[in-house]
């Protein structure tokens, strides 16, 4: 627990956005005044480079490496349905966010597919069907009900680079080989916690999944067995922040549950709360921003217990569907009506608060901006579900530098590479780029 909490007044929603978190292993970002993040000496390639590829030690999966951080991309500054479209590729209806693996993109597709198509040039190269029906009986597989307002498909693919895991508001997870093949497909009867069904994307840590059924149960990612289930984490609408204490892995729930990876055990509670968006772990300070926000800065090291520090805790107006940002000392965060917040991360207080010339600017009637927002390169990357995307100078001046418009759009966050951006619209996946 906190030093300092505060109630949170429930709330519902008429859409659960997809969101993620970044993960503690794998490159480190410092930033160079308001220019673009820079890698550390660890790691490869940076997120949003060509040469850049998913490995066990970093997965990619929602926003790469769940940061929405994309240093070495460099998207260009005008698109449309015509100018600068790359291909597209017909790969259905969804509000998961596309998952690129070197050469190959993934994405998951109403009501229960996984789509790869080839990266270059957007040839569909296989796709599965994930249906209770081809289940062993004796699980006795039942779906709860289905949501009217999203479906079963949006959590987002994960992959280590050889293989990619998918999971199903249904209760169904499995795993693929990156060249169509089936490794595992399985059904737990967890209960569902959410009203509007489940959303939250699945973590891979080393050889462990992590998959917020309802209860948070981590499963053997070579065979898809349980092994531990810690009925306490309750899932909201948002995905686990991955951190590391120390040298030990633990997921941060929404609700602000820390729990131990190599064993399921509760370290601590209520450290913090986001009703539909996921907490952002950045150098050690957890970012839960709602209309209560606050950070926490996480112990040097973890036991059987921990305590975190609440550094500040401030009131935020409006509704977040769309993860944040945290780069370079600011948190960066937009509200479903356009209300774009620029936060001092360090004293929480609002920098800037400025209503975007985005659909819907300011309304509450729709379209909504449900992406979460990206840093691609230098520049802050906030949509809407209608196609619109804004981009805007990051810092203090949230200096628009252009908007653009596919026509048609929805809750998914693109991915990046190099010059190439991976976006959904209705039932197309588009390559923008030059």
């Amino acid at each position: 627990m906190t030093m300092r909490t505060k109630t949170r007044v429930a709330r519902t929603c008429l859409f659960a956005a997809l969101v993620a978190v970044p993960w503690a292993a794998g490159v480190g970002y410092a930033a160079e005044g308001n220019g673009p993040a820079v890698a550390t000496a660890r790691g490869g390639p940076l997120p949003g480079s060509p040469d850049f590829r998913p490995s066990p030690e970093r997965p990619t999966g929602w926003r790469a490496d769940g940061s929405g951080i994309y240093p070495a991309a460099q998207p260009v500054a005008e698109w449309s349905g015509k100018k600068n479209l790359l291909w597209t590729a017909e790969v259905g209806t969804g509000c998961s966010s596309p998952v690129l693996a070197g050469n190959r993109v993934v994405v998951t597709a109403e009501p229960d597919l996984l789509v790869c198509v080839d990266a270059a040039t957007g040839k569909e190269l296989w796709r599965k069907a994930h249906k209770l029906s081809d289940l062993p009986a004796a699980l006795g597989a039942k779906a709860p009900n289905l949501s009217e307002h999203y479906g079963d498909a949006t959590p987002t693919a994960v992959s280590d680079g050889k293989w990619v895991w998918v999971f199903f508001n249904t209760g169904i997870v499995a795993c693929h080989g990156l060249e169509g093949t089936n490794r595992w497909m399985t059904w737990y009867p967890a209960r569902l916690t959410t009203s509007y069904g489940r959303t939250a994307s699945p973590l891979l840590v080393g050889n462990r999944l992590l998959v917020h059924f309802g209860p948070l149960l981590c499963l053997d990612a070579s065979t898809g067995k349980l092994l531990w289930q810690n009925d306490k984490a309750k899932a909201s609408y948002g995905t686990p922040a991955v951190a590391r204490i120390g040298g030990t892995d633990v997921a941060i729930t929404p609700k602000g549950h820390v729990v131990r990876v190599a064993d399921g055990t509760t370290l601590a509670e209520r450290l913090g709360s986001c009703g539909y968006v996921s907490p952002v772990v950045h150098a050690g300070v957890v970012y839960f921003i709602d209309r209560t926000m606050s950070a926490v800065e996480l112990p040097g090291k973890a036991g059987d217990k921990i305590e975190g520090k609440e550094l500040w805790c401030e009131d935020l107006d409006g509704e977040f569907f769309a993860s944040p940002l945290v780069y370079d000392g600011r948190v960066y965060a937009v509200d479903r009506a356009a209300n774009y917040y620029v936060i001092d991360a360090r004293t929480g207080k609002i920098v800037v608060k400025k209503t975007l010339d985005l659909p819907p600017a300011g309304r509450t009637d729709g379209p909504h901006v449900y992406p979460s927002l990206c840093l691609a390169g230098n520049r802050v990357l906030v949509g809407n579900d209608a196609g619109d995307t804004a981009f805007l100078e990051p810092g203090a001046q949230a200096t628009v530098a252009g908007t653009n418009s596919l026509g048609a759009g929805s809750g998914a966050t693109p991915a990046f590479s190099g010059k190439r951006m991976f976006v959904r619209g209705g039932k197309l996946l588009y390559c923008i780029g030059e």
